[in-house]
């Protein structure tokens, strides 16, 4: 009689890719997906308050098994800290982990580590905001933008769904009934086009992510071939070009990558980005899946 050997068993590694939007995970047996979903927000600045807990608690209810390992990427946090460090206790306590099988670093350094390895390229990433990034060899960070939106951002969401207003409201002040296909897609976002309406929702919630909404309300204008929609697209591919340049001045020529939820907003977005620098690529990467297999 012969008997077969037992199966390995492997580690479960989880990944994490926490952000303002949402939280998306990612649960691998080995090398194959056991589960991925995507739970309520978390920042550093959330983790460290009363709801912090409540959505530690909505991350761990999420997963199928406890992890045995586990990489999560964080906003607001720089590796190294104390902000870090007590970052890392609360999450690996959440997660029934001892505080060595749990890594964190911040949201930009888990995005650079999906798409290059230390000093291999320039990541220009465009989401609500918009930030380019290098890691050198030796770990030093070399950036520019990623500012926040009342002092940059441009390229990003935000500053997408900001010039559609503008576009609008400038319409509004010569008196004319905006009707183009921006207005349109626009209106099916906040209700209308009337200035009470657009009040109404440019100021009624703080924060980028409400005026971020209509970034992809301009993708479908710009596809639909609104003028002002496709002059946005082109000022956003100038504005995240700017930003690789402004990296490159630093640490001479490198690849870049443009990335990011802002970039799906409408094909003609990469076809833009490329006509500014030709031998860039635009491609995104799944981070949590890269963080459960840094795990």
């Amino acid at each position: 009689m012969t008997t077969s050997a037992a199966a390995p068993s492997f580690p479960l590694r989880l990944g994490v890719d926490a952000g303002g939007s949402g939280t998306k995970w990612a649960l691998l047996r080995g090398e194959d997906v056991l589960a991925r979903g995507v739970t309520p927000p978390l920042t550093a600045l959330v983790l460290a308050s009363p709801e912090g807990a409540a959505r530690l608690a909505a991350l761990q209810d999420a997963l199928p098994a406890r992890p045995d390992s586990a990489v999560v990427g964080l906003p607001g946090l720089s590796a190294g800290t104390d902000a870090a460090g007590a970052a890392q206790a609360r999450l690996a306590a959440a997660l029934g982990l001892e505080p060595g099988r749990l890594q964190v670093m911040g949201d930009l350094d888990l995005a650079y580590r999906a798409h290059f390895q230390p000093g291999e390229g320039v990541l220009v990433y465009a989401g609500t905001g918009s930030i380019a990034y290098h890691v050198t060899e030796a770990g030093q960070i070399v950036r520019a933008g990623g500012r926040g939106y009342r002092i940059g951002d441009d390229g990003g969401g935000f500053s997408v769904g900001r010039a559609a207003l503008r576009a609008l409201t400038d319409e509004l002040d010569l008196g004319r009934v905006p009707g183009s296909a921006l207005a349109r897609e626009v209106a099916g976002v906040t209700g209308g086009v009337d200035w009470e309406t657009l009040r109404a929702f440019a100021y009624g919630k703080p924060g980028a992510a409400e005026i971020a909404r209509l970034a992809p309300a301009v993708g479908r204008a710009a596809d639909a071939g609104d003028p002002d929609a496709l002059d946005i697209v082109q000022e956003m591919a100038r504005a995240l070009a700017e930003l690789a340049a402004r990296v490159q001045a630093q640490t001479g020529p490198l690849p870049v990558r443009f990335a990011g939820g802002a970039l799906k907003i409408s094909p003609l977005v990469g076809a833009a980005l490329l006509q500014q620098w030709s031998d860039a690529e635009v491609r995104q990467a799944d981070h949590a899946l890269a963080a459960a297999q840094f795990a």
